[in-house]
């Protein structure tokens, strides 16, 4: 069965914007189900990141940052998963015009994060702190959260998927260029990716540029290297799932081995050098090993489900896709459903947590953020306005995955 290629990592449009000439185009590169599965498993570990840090004290808990330490990889997935869907779409049409792809793909993005951003800026800066009479006067914050991604502490994600979308014509050029020559590409990609992790894990900038530098998170400089070998990995990828088939063992094996060393220096700086939490852990240079395999190694689980699960359980395979319809607008509304959640307390802490102790409290902190969150993209899925609102076309008023 093919259906049309998946158009990105994060919204879709419809197909009724594009060209004939790219509709046909598109519809003859047969539907990578694996990346549906893939989508929804980023999503859903973005999820849970967020679920466990607002529920422990990220800022002195050692088994919360060594575990939030490897689950940083999800944002790494993503951006390799944007490249090589956004590459997967697009590469060798000779109809492609960075304009139209501009124009299409940014509105889609920017006014989602414009949206969301006044939103979570009301709510989480404004009115939780009962400054909800000053926001005619207090726009010059909103656009200093804006400008930077911080009114949700997730929006930085559609910042950085926004300078993706700007710089594919430049990437797309690079890799149909250096054709016969994409492993040179990979290893200087793949060296300046070392440079740059050790340079924000060493060095210690003048402290008159300490205030922007602290932003490079949202910047597409730091996942640099995974945007490029997503976007390669499209166009080889029949030999990248032949050379990956058959080696499930050896890339659980690495990412067991890589994850136990990136948390093994990880404990060292913390019991003996007293570094428990660090704005900078995901860009650790003991890291990068860990997140290569994990890229490799979640691409591996796709495939084998798209080829040797998904035929024989129907169920199953509607349920991720509609996990993966849903990962995007699920993605914007969450953290507004944590805080909400999380806003009653007792004696000090989440009131939900107190009453359950952890490790319960984080779970069902995480299990109800997805359940209240799909519940409100629902609804969102179904108000005029929706591919704004949510990055997806509006659904009729009855219920469809």
């Amino acid at each position: 069965m093919t259906r049309p290629s998946p158009e990105s990592a994060g919204p879709i449009t419809s197909s009724s914007n594009t060209p004939s000439s790219n509709t046909r185009a598109s519809a003859k590169r047969p539907y990578l189900f694996q990346v549906d599965l893939i989508r929804a498993t980023t999503f859903a570990l973005v999820i849970f990141t967020h679920a466990l840090t607002q529920t422990t004290d990220a800022f002195s808990n050692i088994g919360t940052n060594a575990t939030t330490l490897l689950l940083h990889a999800s944002r790494n997935i993503f951006f390799a998963l944007t490249g090589f869907v956004l590459m997967y779409q697009y590469a060798g049409r000779d109809d492609f015009r960075a304009g139209w792809f501009w124009r299409r793909r940014m509105k889609l993005v920017i006014v989602p994060y414009i949206l969301w951003s006044a939103v979570y800026w009301v709510v989480i800066g404004m009115w939780s702190y009962g400054r909800l009479g000053d926001v005619p006067t207090s726009l010059d914050e909103f656009w200093n959260q804006l400008k930077w991604g911080t009114a949700g502490f997730h929006l930085y994600f559609l910042l950085v998927m926004l300078q993706v979308y700007l710089l594919f014509p430049a990437i797309r050029w690079l890799v149909q260029k250096t054709k016969g020559h994409h492993g040179a590409l990979l290893a200087a990609s793949f060296a300046l990716q070392i440079a740059v992790f050790a340079v924000i894990t060493y060095w210690t900038p003048p402290e008159s540029w300490a205030g922007w530098w602290w932003h490079h998170y949202a910047t597409f400089v730091p996942y640099q290297f995974f945007i490029v070998a997503g976007a390669v990995a499209a166009v080889h990828r029949e030999q990248v799932d032949a050379w990956i088939r058959g080696r499930g063992g050896w890339l659980a094996a690495g990412l067991v081995g890589t994850g136990a060393f990136a948390v093994g220096v990880y404990l060292y700086e913390a019991f003996v050098s007293g570094k428990v939490f660090s704005h900078d852990s995901a860009f650790a240079v003991t890291l990068l090993p860990f997140l290569v395999f994990a890229v490799l190694t979640i691409y591996a689980m796709g495939l084998h489900w798209a080829t040797h699960v998904r035929p024989y359980s129907p169920r199953f395979g509607k349920a991720v896709a509609y996990a993966s319809n849903r990962s995007f607008p699920v993605f914007l509304v969450h953290v507004l459903v944590l805080f909400l959640l999380l806003r009653p307390e007792t004696d000090g802490a989440p009131t939900i947590v107190h009453a359950l102790g952890q490790p319960w409290g984080t779970l069902v902190v995480y299990l109800l953020t997805i359940a209240l969150s799909l519940g409100l993209v629902e609804v969102l899925r179904r108000l005029p306005g929706s591919v704004y609102l949510t990055g997806r076309p509006r659904l009729p008023l009855r219920w469809q995955i």
